[in-house]
């Protein structure tokens, strides 16, 4: 491991006003200690032993607080620099005394980072220098980095950008690795390595940008001091320091994030949700990394390359940038499977790992950012999706927009109208402290099973409720069966003779079906398809012995007269006039009608449906409230 760090403490601080009046901008108060030492307990984490700081103004402040750095169990050693020279002038002074390798710090830049993984990446790669890059919320105020497919710095872009900039979200995050060759290729006198430097370097020598999702931000102003305080303060550079597991929230791209207008394969195709970056940015401000994992066939259809699929993820990029929003990474698959077209590339139309439904992206995600895909979310539109995130033990999302799982033959855990609502209940979990009340209450019953209802109105979250509480439960050792009374609804083709909702949902088979049930009797329903282009297949209910939970769930949960009394937890589902409404007209569009269709179905149900369960609601021991807003 490389165990010299250069840090760059010399500048003035002009951007902070009065705070660095009197103080080297690398001294400045952070939770209580110099900017500065923070950063040289990072590098003592990282076991870089041997420090050198570079300073200027007032470096004697810096001098007499760190001394020979034996506090920190370090050598720190000084370079006063006589008058400014940028950010790269020292190190052409100080060339013959450099190590063969070593770390390039700036002193107002707090970080924590894995940089074992930096180096490693540095070394596979034969680089000469390696530039650490993140993507943030900001790309067109910053220096952003282009590269090739393999990661190697192609063009440096210093700020401000040209209007019509498109690259991708890769913003220089003044962390380097450098090799003492380097220095050669620099010039005598005041220089900056991001305006000046890298620019020629990166033409000359194999330098790379190694991609990171870790903490590294400039407190280089007051308000940024403040967030980073802030987020010193909720423990959050720690965590996403990849020695830690990490969570993510996957995201599909292609009708999760942006339209779906059939195999896009020109930048200007491309056309970003406009509720999309507010649920990215929502991921960025979490404890989640946002990840795009994305089948692209288009390359291996022969409409574009690798290099015109990365500009037309520059443009979801920008697209993303101008809601303040970012990607931590993309993952795509290029190939396809099928075989014999006009332009296709032969050697990418292949059986591959990658291509969802298998589950190949997730995992290289995974290895790459340390993430734990039993406490991470997968969004998707299609079966794909939803079969990629089940195979990595990922919860699955499925949502309306896009494809809107047509033609599925698995159901996600969860479906929502869009990615900005899946996201809203996932970062939320509105449900949360109700399923921690409830297993207070039930884990030291000797009842089994406990019977769970939840009942109330179409589109009041009876179902994501259900399946939140099984999902707890069973995080805490239980086993949670949960019955979905909707399998009992008559097929559409037959309900022309039916004349209530006894009969739609074949009440009286359903109470005869859940009594053996609950006797220990196998029962498989009929197997009603949410969507009628669903191909799921009925599921078979059987209690067994070591079933702790019960959840019966659906509309109709507490008619059911001759199975109310073994209840042991009555839920009632509801939401607001207008949130009832607007859910049902995004159901029913999901499922095919048209808004004529929908509010003649509406008024044809008011009485006869709604209503009618809306009375229920005086049995339950609970009302839930699932408004959104």
């Amino acid at each position: 491991m490389v165990t010299n760090a250069y840090i760059l403490c010399g500048g003035k601080g002009t951007r902070m006003g009065e705070l660095a009046y009197n103080l080297p901008k690398p001294m400045l108060p952070l939770m209580g200690k110099p900017v500065l030492e923070h950063i040289i307990n990072q590098c003592v984490q990282n076991g870089i032993n041997r420090i050198h700081l570079i300073t200027g103004f007032l470096s004697n402040v810096i001098e007499e607080y760190f001394k020979d750095g034996n506090n920190w169990n370090v050598e720190i050693q000084y370079f006063r620099e006589a008058e400014p020279l940028g950010t790269t002038g020292a190190f052409k002074v100080l060339e013959a005394e450099l190590p063969e390798i070593f770390w390039v710090f700036y002193g107002d830049v707090v970080f924590d980072v894995d940089l074992k993984r930096m180096y490693d990446f540095h070394k596979a790669k034969k680089a000469r220098m390696t530039i650490a890059v993140h993507p943030n919320d900001h790309p067109y105020d910053s220096d952003l980095i282009e590269t090739e497919l393999s990661d190697r710095v192609i063009q440096v872009h210093p700020k401000p950008h040209a209007p019509e900039l498109r690259v991708r979200n890769l913003v220089n995050a003044a962390l380097y690795l450098v090799e003492k060759e380097v220095i050669h290729y620099l010039p005598t006198g005041k220089s900056d390595w991001g305006r000046h430097q890298l620019p020629k370097l990166c033409k000359e020598l194999p330098i790379y940008a190694w991609r990171t999702a870790e903490y590294i931000k400039d407190m280089g102003t007051p308000d940024r001091i403040q967030k980073v305080e802030a987020d010193l303060k909720a423990g959050k550079p720690q965590r996403r320091n990849l020695r830690q597991m990490q969570k993510a929230i996957f995201l599909d791209r292609d009708g999760v994030l942006n339209e779906d207008n059939d195999l896009i394969h020109r930048p200007e195709q491309l056309k970003v949700f406009p509720f999309a970056a507010e649920a990215v940015r929502k991921i960025n401000q979490s404890d989640y990394l946002a990840i795009s994992v994305t089948n692209q066939s288009v390359v291996a259809r022969g409409l574009t390359d690798e290099a015109g699929l990365n500009r037309i993820h520059a443009e979801l990029d920008f697209q993303l940038a101008e809601g303040h929003a970012y990607l931590d990474d993309l993952y795509y698959c290029p190939h396809h499977p099928d075989k014999g077209f006009e332009g296709e590339v032969v050697e990418l139309k292949i059986e591959c790992e990658c291509r969802k439904p298998k589950p190949g992206m997730l995992l290289k995600a995974a290895e790459r950012y340390n993430i734990d895909l039993k406490e991470s979310w997968i969004i998707g539109d299609r079966e794909s999706d939803i079969e990629a995130g089940k195979s990595a033990g990922c919860t699955t999302a499925g949502v309306m927009t896009g494809n809107g799982l047509k033609n599925t033959r698995i159901a996600p855990d969860f479906t929502f109208y869009s990615v900005a609502e899946a996201v809203e209940y996932i970062l939320n979990e509105p449900h949360k402290t109700l399923a921690e009340d409830l297993f207070k209450k039930i884990q030291n019953l000797s009842k089994q099973p406990y019977v769970i209802a939840i009942a109330g109105n179409t589109g009041t979250g009876k179902s994501t409720l259900a399946t939140y509480i099984q999902r707890h439960l069973r995080k805490n050792g239980l086993s949670v069966l949960k019955v979905e009374l909707d399998h009992w609804i008559l097929a559409p083709e037959k309900r022309s003779s039916a004349h209530d909702l006894h009969e739609i949902y074949q009440i009286n088979r359903l109470e005869k079906d859940l009594k053996e049930f609950l006797e220990g009797k196998s029962v498989t329903p009929t197997g009603y398809q949410r969507n009628p282009t669903w191909k799921i297949a009925p599921p078979m209910y059987q209690l067994t012995s070591e079933t702790d939970v019960v959840i019966v769930e659906g509309i109709v949960a507490l008619m059911l007269k001759n199975l109310v009394d073994i209840y042991d937890w009555k839920l009632f589902c509801a939401v607001s006039e207008e949130t009832f409404y607007k859910n049902l007209y995004q159901l029913n569009r999901w499922k095919g009608r048209t808004d004529g269709e929908i509010e003649r179905m509406i008024r044809l149900r008011k009485s006869s449906e709604y209503d009618v369960i809306e009375k229920q609601a005086n049995l339950a021991d609970s009302v839930i409230w699932n408004d959104k807003n």
